[in-house]
């Protein structure tokens, strides 16, 4: 080899793993596909933190200070039944109206009529009416509120009783204030939702604590003019939201109850306006049932509203099309703590103040990039609905930016992976609708089904055409999502192959399949091994970028994001090496290439003469050929089948200038075998090489390779270097 090259040794750096158990009761979490999959929850005990539901006290209810707040103009409420819903937003379902008679404290403590308990505390309640309303959500302004109270919200038609404590108001306020929010919003703790046009509120303080605790204003309610509710199983869908009639009911397949079940309505309350959208209960890779959900960033995209969240789960058919409620179908009050929000993929990630119950599922999800045409399903509630699910693909990555952000209107253009920071989807059967904005995309791996995305909007139709943008689920998770579902950020890993030959490259943790899947992404500190499979007829030559060497294996450990290239070469088992030498120059030249051996013999480039020896090509080890220059030299060519050799020439390829002497690469010119230790295999014969030692000499350098040993020793007796074996060819 070249006497000038300089080879360092590389300290490869290992990282330990450590594998995290997996709870009996949940499939295993692929860490090397960045899959997590779904985990059921399973009964909750009856201290796991959520309030039970409790009947009003009737035997010591006062009767309620009734107030009405006037019946709502014909053109507001006609302008807010027929507004048309901008595609991207999230449904409309109730509007802020003022409350004039508690519009302050002082109004407020007026109307509230104290009377003693037989515990020797006091109790006082106010029935508000805002008439033609289909429901209500109480919007109650604290200054001061003792932790120890208790607030029951209920209609006097009766039907369900809903009971806060104090302690639960304070918190979710507090909420608010830490993200820093200090308006009067932020200090609006709103009702759990209330069918019909009354809410009765009922406020009951314990012995020891005296009304002069307690600055309340309810200066206004969300008056909701579209019913999208029932709370009486068996009821039939003529009272829920008009969904379109090419809407699929979920309960029609079976083989998706896991991710029904982890996929709930939603309603929320921003600016006094109440709002649907729907969203997922998704799961960490240690199955700790944490109550981790997502939805759209359109529709929760501060704390404050985070706070007025309100849960339906299983609100779905009780069999297929049978158009009735489920009679598992349950509500959760509690609102949500906004764990992290993104409008750049339209992520919002929360975790929910009260566990969802009993039989909710935590599903499954990837943080690999689906790949194009691949078959997905998104589960939703269409208009509020029961429960619907659309199927479709995976058509293009898409890049999405408002163009209103007053009615949050946006644009979106094809893009690609790196910029696509949405997923195009075309639906082969179903549509989504306003109220499915916020739920989950699931791609179709075999028969499991993982979460990649959240609905932004779009506008597919009944009659075909139209299409649905979802934001990447990776991209977030990567960002941002990883510090609460895995304990540690990924890296991509991304694979190209060059030159002319075929075959395929794999990695081990799984991830990497190409051929068809060239990148993924891996956790970081993860060490993967990629393996080269060289197709019939190529062999492979070797690795670039965060590779290197010509061994079918390599170890990348993935503390950022890297590239590597993997070369395959077309080679034949069998082919003539001939060998020159020009007598004017002294120097011995090798080629394999039956066109190149036709054009030396024909003189056009000097006095080349054949020496009659040759040696076969064939093996699975490419020989790279470089060659230095005409000027400044060296005017040679050099071969070498060692792998770290010709990355170190390469190596300084690239850091010399061409005013210096360098090797330049060429090709990959013929096929053979490498020795182990000094020795040739089986079957092959050994090649050997001799070096002029031109550097001392101030010459141009030069090599002779040949499997004739008595010509090697011909030159070194006029003063070459004998380099021994450094090939195999077959015999």
């Amino acid at each position: 080899m070249p006497d000038n090259l300089t080879f360092n040794i590389l300290t490869a750096l290992w990282v330990l793993l450590t594998i995290i158990p997996i709870p009996s009761n949940a499939q295993p979490f692929e860490a090397a596909a960045g899959r997590v999959e779904s985990f059921t929850r399973p009964p909750a005990p009856a201290d796991a933190g959520l309030p039970p539901l409790k009947p009003r006290r009737a035997s010591i209810s006062p009767t309620p200070h009734s107030i009405s707040i006037g019946a709502v103009p014909k053109e507001k409420k006609s302008a807010e039944i027929n507004a048309e819903p901008h595609p991207g937003t999230p449904r409309k379902i109730g509007f802020g109206r003022e409350v004039p008679q508690l519009g302050s404290i002082a109004d407020t403590a007026s109307q509230l009529k104290w009377q003693n308990t037989a515990q020797g505390g006091k109790i006082a309640a106010i029935s508000i009416n805002s008439p033609q309303a289909t429901g209500i959500r109480l919007g109650i302004l604290v200054r001061r509120l003792p932790m120890e109270a208790i607030f029951r919200f209920y209609s006097q038609e009766a039907g369900v009783t809903y009971e806060i404590s104090g302690k639960e108001i304070m918190e979710g306020i507090q909420r608010n204030v830490d993200a820093g929010d200090h308006s009067d919003a932020a200090r609006t703790y709103w009702s759990p939702h209330i069918e019909g046009e009354e809410i009765t509120l009922e406020i009951e303080l314990p012995a020891g604590i005296s009304p002069d605790t307690l600055e309340i204003a309810i200066p206004s309610v969300s008056h909701f003019f579209l019913s999208t509710f029932l709370t009486a199983p068996g009821e039939k869908i003529s009272k829920i939201g008009q969904a379109a009639s090419c809407e699929i009911d979920v309960s029609c397949y079976s083989e998706w109850s896991p991710e029904s079940k982890a996929t709930a309505k939603i309603i929320f309350v921003d600016s006094g306006s109440s709002f649907l959208c729907s969203g997922t209960l998704l799961n960490d890779t240690a199955s700790s049932g944490t109550p981790y959900f997502l939805s759209a960033n359109h529709c929760i995209a501060n704390q404050t509203v985070a706070s007025t969240l309100q849960t339906f789960w299983f609100y779905r058919s009780t069999a297929c099309n049978s158009g009735s409620l489920n009679s598992e179908s349950q509500t959760r009050t509690g609102g949500a703590t906004l764990l992290y929000g993104s409008q750049a993929t339209d992520t919002s990630f929360m975790q929910l103040g009260n566990l969802p119950p009993a039989g909710a599922v935590h599903a499954g999800w990837s943080s690999i990039t689906p790949v194009l045409n691949a078959y997905v399903a998104g589960i939703h509630h269409p208009q509020g609905d029961l429960q619907k699910i659309s199927f479709g693909r995976f058509e293009s990555f898409q890049d999405c930016t408002a163009t209103n952000p007053d009615t949050e209107t946006y644009q979106c253009a094809f893009a690609n992976k790196t910029n696509g920071k949405f997923l195009d989807i075309a639906y082969t059967s179903g549509i989504t609708e306003g109220g499915s904005s916020g739920a989950g995309l699931f791609e179709i791996v075999s028969n499991a089904h993982y979460l990649v995305g959240q609905l932004r909007g779009g506008n597919p139709g009944c009659f075909g055409g139209g299409t649905d943008e979802y934001g990447r689920f990776d991209i977030a998770y990567n960002d941002a999502l990883y510090q609460w579902l895995n304990a540690a950020p990924t890296f991509l890993l991304s694979v190209s192959k060059l030159s002319n030959g075929n075959g395929t490259v794999s990695s081990s943790p799984v991830g990497i399949n190409c051929g068809t899947k060239c990148n993924a992404p891996f956790f970081q500190g993860a060490n993967v091994t990629l393996t080269a499979t060289p197709a019939s007829g190529s062999v492979f030559s070797g690795w670039g970028g965060a590779c290197s060497g010509a061994n079918v294996t390599c170890s990348v450990a993935m503390n950022s994001s890297k590239n590597v290239t993997a070369a395959f070469v077309t080679g034949s088992a069998a082919g003539t090496v001939i060998e020159y030498y020009n007598p004017d120059l002294d120097h011995y030249f090798i080629t394999a290439a039956s066109g190149e051996q036709a054009f030396v013999d024909s003189g056009a480039v000097g006095s080349w003469q054949r020496t009659g020896t040759t040696f076969m090509s064939g093996g699975n080890v490419p020989v790279c050929r470089f060659y230095g220059s005409m000027s400044p030299g060296p005017n040679s060519h050099f071969y070498t089948a060692s792998a770290d050799e010709c990355a170190q020439l390469k190596q300084l390829q690239a850091t010399m200038p061409v005013t210096q002497k360098r090797w330049n690469f060429e090709s990959l010119d013929f096929l053979t075998m490498m020795p182990i230790n000094g020795a040739c295999p089986a079957n092959t014969v050994p090649i050997y090489r001799a070096y002029n030692n031109g550097f001392s000499k101030g010459i141009d350098s030069n090599h002779r390779i040949t499997g004739d040993q008595s010509a090697i020793q011909e030159v070194v007796a006029r003063g070459w270097i004998n380099e021994n074996v450094v090939m195999c060819a077959p015999q």
